[in-house]
């Protein structure tokens, strides 16, 4: 073995590699989905050779799954830093949606293949193993439950709704079809969702 492979600059380079690489795929899987890229594209936006992703992941899918757990954290705690300081459920609910704003705005490639991949169901067959920042939805949805601020809807149907509505509220600023502001976007989607499920 060569006294190079302990080279610090070598774990650098191989760790800036495979940040490459994922940046290559996080953008070409939000934009044009992740079964019509391939690892040679990826390899391609990365600078790399083909190979080289699987020195780093298993396959397309360890990658794949890679990206989502990582973006659902990132998610997850945007969400659990805007509701830290809200207090009733109505209220709670409001920082959560904002908080996905906020996350929309800060990192948009993440938020666009999160939610690409969150529609296909991969990743979470099982409520139980709901991604980390649907459960805060779902917790939030049933604290208002036992608080009667909500009326009563199943969980996950509930969130579904929200995040849908979230979502779509984004993709029709960023496309121009709704020309509000962003406040007034964010407000006056904030203000649908509490009505949707306000007693």
């Amino acid at each position: 073995m060569s006294v190079t492979a302990f080279h610090p600059d070598n774990r650098f380079m191989a760790e800036t590699k495979r940040e490459a690489i994922c940046d290559a795929a996080l953008s070409l899987f939000a934009s044009q989905g992740i079964d019509a890229t391939s690892t040679r594209q990826i390899a391609k936006r990365a600078g790399t050779a083909e190979g080289n992703i699987y020195r780093h992941f298993r396959g397309k899918d360890a990658l794949v799954r890679h990206l989502f757990e990582e973006n659902a954290m990132a998610l997850h705690q945007t969400l659990a830093e805007a509701v830290d300081e809200a207090d009733d459920p109505l209220e709670r609910l409001g920082a959560l949606v904002r908080g996905v704003f906020a996350f929309a705005a800060d990192q948009p490639v993440g938020f666009a293949f999160l939610f690409m991949v969150s529609t296909t169901g991969a990743f979470h067959d099982d409520p139980a193993e709901w991604p980390l920042p649907m459960m805060l939805f779902a917790q939030t949805l049933k604290g208002g439950f036992r608080s009667g601020d909500f009326r009563p809807v199943d969980p996950a149907l509930a969130t579904g709704w929200i995040v849908a509505m979230t979502q779509r509220a984004v993709i029709l600023h960023r496309t121009g079809i709704v020309r509000l502001g962003y406040d007034a976007l964010v407000d006056q989607t904030v203000e649908a969702v509490q009505h949707l499920l306000r007693r």
